[in-house]
């Protein structure tokens, strides 16, 4: 009896130390883990690189004659929503501080944890009805599993019908590893290390942001971007969602509302409202389907997107658009793109457009006299209904080893103008795999009436063309100096426009490469790590430097009955960005000014490669002008006396840019061309944590 009642004080003594230590520092003991209470300030520049462990096992969690495993169920089958695999034995870990079980019922009380496979189930409460398999937990819930968070309040869950929801989920879902973090039923080695890990701190990493670019009008120009901003069209790979109540059947989702941000501050710069969402699996790979999308801006800007696939390779978030094409599309346009469909290893994506001023001017200049030469003059055309519309077919995948890239459009359905209005592109590559040469790329090519923007030479057309080539790059940073260089030898044979305004038909034979230094002469020392909400206007930290590039290129170009094409090109000059982008007024300048000498020997028979040898200076400023509006220019300046162009400014590009730290949108106005469009950016952040719900 002694005995008893002296256990029973020491364990009445525990609980009560383990309450009031739980009080006094409520956001530092979480069952069992030390954790950071995920905050904002968390995403400050401070280095968190302490890693959890276990502070004490209140059970022996390695005991694998618990109830799940002797019943084989797996009480995280819930979160299994996104996975089709076949269930393989694993063994559950449960940890509790009051377990109780009859006839009817198993329940587990007080700082409940689950593992399996490396996830973590944190709850209050957890009850199962033998008898109904009814499963449910109530009370902060915590899901950890890879780079998936999930909290909610509660969730029940039918393991005969494999139904059951999720009641106010605030979580963080990684698109791209999504289905293998999800996938709860491989059977993987459980570890000592604390599957926690590395989730101790929310935080932004400096690393410069992956970006989602949405773009009207293709353009060669890197003006239009800030130098830092090293944007792609990779995937958005992270989220922050919330939803009132997701439903699960059968390993799939399904919610009336569930809202996406891909930004990491609250309040959010940009939300997706998905309105009656359900999901997909694809090959492993989730997909959120949404019949109904809104997209907000700022809570200020409510855009209406209609139907939405969110993954990991999402592509197009911004279906309609507006842009400006004289040349080809007499104007105003509108276009609307779909949805990537796959059919075996290529994805296509369908783009109709709609020419509104041609519709309005019931007239084209887009197209030439019926029989006239292909580089003839463009006239004036009356139209009928099926030049009122157009559209483009791009298409990306795998064929056998090779990757397939092809971009296919017609700017009038009128089968008389088939001749000039169809324009197509299409290349097959593959890495050689080379031991040494490691970038060693094989590609072939093929195009009709393919439009080359060649800079300061402006944009010209092949009419027909096809070969092959074969490239080569590397990297290598040494100190101050980070190299780079480019290696091409091609065959191709090209029918293009000659300088007399003929069409010519010449075999290319072409080798050449560049050699490229950036030697950093003034850099500021980097105070801040990981950005912060006074980061309102851009992703990332952006770099304060001052470097000088040079670049040194040769090319041997030689044509079959024509002659040859030498050239010898160098070009240097000071790259100087100051600035951080976070004051309201002129916090963020770049300026690049390049000098650029060009020595050839011979000419190309062709308008679209020949070179010209003026001496100029290539400029690109951006400049912020007031809180998140800027402007950028780029242009060349000739500079060669002789010129009939001396001292004038060549093939002049335009930009408006409204920046934010989630998105980016951009008007743009290319004086040569007269063309014109709209582009929007959506940055993907990379984070760690959760974060406050927002």
């Amino acid at each position: 009896m002694y005995f008893f009642s002296l256990n029973i004080k020491k364990i009445f003594f525990l609980r009560l130390s383990y309450l009031i230590l739980s009080a006094i520092i409520p956001s530092k003991v979480v069952y069992g883990y030390e954790l950071c209470e995920i905050k904002e300030d968390c995403f400050y520049s401070e280095k968190f690189d302490k890693e959890i462990s276990f502070k004490k096992n209140l059970i022996d969690s390695k005991n694998s004659n618990n109830f799940f495993n002797k019943r084989d169920l797996n009480p995280l089958e819930i979160f299994l929503a996104f996975t089709n695999e076949p269930s393989n034995q694993s063994i559950i870990e449960i940890e509790a501080i009051e377990k109780t079980e009859n006839k009817d019922k198993f329940i587990a009380k007080g700082d409940v944890i689950i593992k399996r496979n490396g996830a973590v189930l944190l709850s209050d409460y957890i009850e199962y009805d033998k008898n109904t398999k009814f499963f449910k937990s109530k009370g902060n819930i915590k899901f950890l599993n890879g780079n998936q968070i999930f909290t909610s309040d509660y969730f029940e869950y039918n393991f005969s019908d494999k139904s059951g929801f999720i009641e106010n989920i605030y979580g963080v879902i990684d698109l791209e590893t999504f289905s293998e973090d999800t996938n709860l039923r491989k059977d993987n080695i459980s570890d000592s290390k604390n599957p926690l890990d590395g989730l101790e701190n929310t935080r932004l990493e400096k690393r410069n942001p992956i970006g989602l670019s949405f773009k009207i009008k293709k353009t060669n120009s890197n003006i239009l971007n800030f130098k830092n901003f090293e944007t792609s069209k990779k995937s958005i790979k992270k989220w922050r969602f919330k939803s009132q109540k997701i439903k699960i059947n059968d390993s799939l989702i399904s919610s009336k509302k569930i809202i996406f941000t891909n930004d990491a501050f609250n309040p959010p710069q940009l939300k997706l409202v998905a309105h009656n969402v359900y999901s997909k699996n694809k090959k492993n790979k989730i997909i959120f389907i949404s019949r109904s999308t809104n997209l907000i801006l700022d809570q200020k800007v409510y855009l209406p997107l209609g139907r939405r696939e969110i993954s990991d390779k999402q592509e197009n978030l911004n279906k309609v658009n507006f842009g400006i094409d004289n040349e080809d599309k007499d104007g105003l346009f509108l276009s609307r793109t779909s949805d990537i469909f796959k059919f075996k290893n290529l994805d296509f994506q369908l783009i109709p457009e709609l020419y509104l001023k041609r519709i309005f001017k019931g007239e084209t200049y887009s197209f030439r006299e019926k029989g006239a030469s292909i580089t003839g003059p463009k006239i004036k055309n009356q139209i009928t209904p099926l030049d009122y519309f157009g559209g483009k077919i791009l298409i990306n995948g795998e064929i056998a080893s090779y990757k397939i890239n092809a971009s296919n459009s017609i700017n009038s359905l009128d089968i008389n103008k088939l001749n000039e209005s169809i324009r197509s592109s299409i290349s097959l590559s593959k890495n050689l795999r080379n031991k040494k040469l490691k970038n060693l790329e094989l590609n072939y090519f093929a195009s009709y009436r393919e439009k080359i923007d060649t800079g300061y030479h402006g944009t010209h057309e092949i009419y027909n063309g096809y070969g092959i080539n074969l490239k080569n790059s590397f990297t290598k940073a040494h100190k101050k100096s980070n190299w780079s260089s480019n290696q091409n030898l091609s065959l191709g044979k090209f029918k293009a426009e000659n300088h007399q305004g003929n069409i010519a038909i010449h075999t290319r034979t072409s080798f050449g490469g560049n050699i490229r230094n950036e030697y950093t002469i003034w850099k500021s020392m980097e105070k801040e790590m990981f950005i912060d909400k006074s980061y309102k206007f851009v992703p990332n930290i952006l770099k304060n430097e001052l470097n000088l590039v040079s670049d040194l290129n040769l090319a041997i170009n030689n044509y079959s009955d024509y002659g040859s094409q030498n050239l010898i090109r160098f070009t240097f000059g000071p790259d100087l960005t100051i600035g951080s982008f976070r004051k309201n007024f002129f916090d963020y300048t770049s300026l690049k000014t390049f000098l650029e000498i060009t020595s050839k020997r011979g000419s190309s028979p062709f308008k679209f490669d020949n070179i010209n040898d003026d001496l100029k200076l290539n400029l690109n400023f951006n400049q912020q002008i007031i809180k998140s509006l800027s402007f950028g220019i780029s242009s060349y300046l000739n500079l060669n006396k002789d010129s009939d162009k001396f001292n004038k400014f060549i093939n002049t590009k335009y930009s408006l840019n409204w920046n934010r730290r989630a998105y980016n949108f951009q008007v743009y106005f290319e004086q040569d061309t007269k063309n014109a469009g709209l582009n929007f950016t959506i940055f993907g952040q990379s984070f760690k944590g959760l974060g406050k719900e927002f």
